[in-house]
């Protein structure tokens, strides 16, 4: 049964990927992400990522996030963590770049597992935001589904080439008046293609559409991802 709902999930993540929603802007990017997972011990690992996100267009460093957790596996397919993440997003305003700073706590729990060729990947997490000089505070639940494809790789994929489905949705659970007025924040549906060096380091650049509810109007971007994966 759970493999049967494991299929469809992914099949419906894969049709998101191609749905097209009308949003007011649209506009280009690109992102960079540098992911690592250290080991503690059979049962402990320090999780962190390190993200620079562009404006629009280029046209200077839009975001940038540092972010880290503790995680504790529960067995080899599930685990939960606890975590925190300083965000700074800079905008343009009157010719002025303007900071806001943003403070986020957050708990999550995943569920990996393999289906026939099929890597899964299953997360949810929970974020508290304190976003501003007032530190308005919010909570959001964010879902992300994500199915690994080996194309050209070794039978136990300790090596190869491999392609990357993804979606991730976002939803404004608390004081959503304090962000954009809505239930619905974000959806960001990813394809990527990757290549596994070995069983520490991985490399993906992919398409990251980026559509995203604000107060000002809702905007949809078109990204390049480029992301290192290592794991220690």
């Amino acid at each position: 049964m759970i493999h049967s709902l494991l299929r469809l999930a992914v099949l419906f993540t894969s049709l998101m990927l191609f749905t097209n929603i009308a949003f007011a802007q649209i506009g280009n990017g690109g992102w960079f992400n540098l992911t690592h997972t250290q080991k503690l011990s059979p049962k402990f690992d320090l999780l962190t990522d390190f993200q620079f996100r562009s404006a629009n267009n280029f046209d200077y460093l839009g975001t940038r996030l540092l972010r880290g957790a503790l995680g504790y596996n529960l067995n080899k397919q599930h685990s939960v963590a606890l975590g925190y993440a300083n965000v700074t997003d800079w905008e343009m305003m009157d010719e002025e770049k303007i900071s806001t700073l943003e403070n986020r706590f957050f708990q999550q729990y995943i569920y990996k597992n393999v289906v026939e060729r099929l890597r899964l990947n299953f997360r949810v997490r929970f974020e508290q935001r304190f976003r501003g000089p007032e530190d308005e505070f919010s909570q959001r639940l964010r879902l992300q589904l994500g199915a690994v494809v080996p194309l050209i790789a070794d039978e136990k994929f300790s090596k190869g080439m491999y392609a990357l489905l993804q979606s991730e949705v976002m939803f404004n659970v608390q004081n959503k008046e304090k962000i954009n007025n809505s239930f619905f924040d974000q959806h960001r549906p990813l394809v990527a293609l990757g290549y596994r060096f070995n069983k520490h380091i991985d490399t993906e650049v992919g398409y990251l559409r980026m559509q995203q509810r604000k107060k000002t109007g809702d905007i949809e971007r078109d990204l390049v991802q480029f992301r290192i994966l290592t794991n220690f």
